[in-house]
């Protein structure tokens, strides 16, 4: 039985623009899923795997940011086999929480970018 072979990506580094920028555009794409209902599980997904992604550029592989912030839960209550539209109530406020822990990363960005521009 042959193994899949595990394909790693190398994402390149942005600057603290680029990354602002790129957090502006997840936080948009992210408010266009919570616009459409039901969030579709592959959109959610998708969504899930760029955000790592533009995090992974902004703060390097290892930073602890991204599991935070892929994996944020909501603060809808969840429970097994819960109805679907409790579910996608879950899904709707853990994309809300998403959303709030990305803009606290665009908040440190700027003071970052504010610091160094008086050095």
């Amino acid at each position: 039985m042959p193994w899949k072979k595990i394909e790693k990506r190398f994402l390149e580094p942005v600057d603290i623009q680029t990354g602002i920028e790129l957090l502006q555009r997840q936080i948009e794409q992210a408010r266009q899923l919570l616009n459409r209902s039901p969030i579709a599980a592959r959109d959610n997904k998708a969504w899930n795997e760029q955000t790592a992604d533009v995090l992974t550029r902004i703060y390097g592989a290892g930073s602890p940011n991204i599991d935070t912030i892929v994996g944020a839960a909501g603060e809808a209550p969840v429970w097994l086999f819960m109805p679907d539209e409790v579910a996608e109530k879950y899904e709707k406020s853990c994309l809300e929480n998403k959303i709030r822990l990305l803009k606290g990363c665009m908040v440190a960005l700027n003071r970052k970018a504010n610091e160094a521009q008086h050095f």
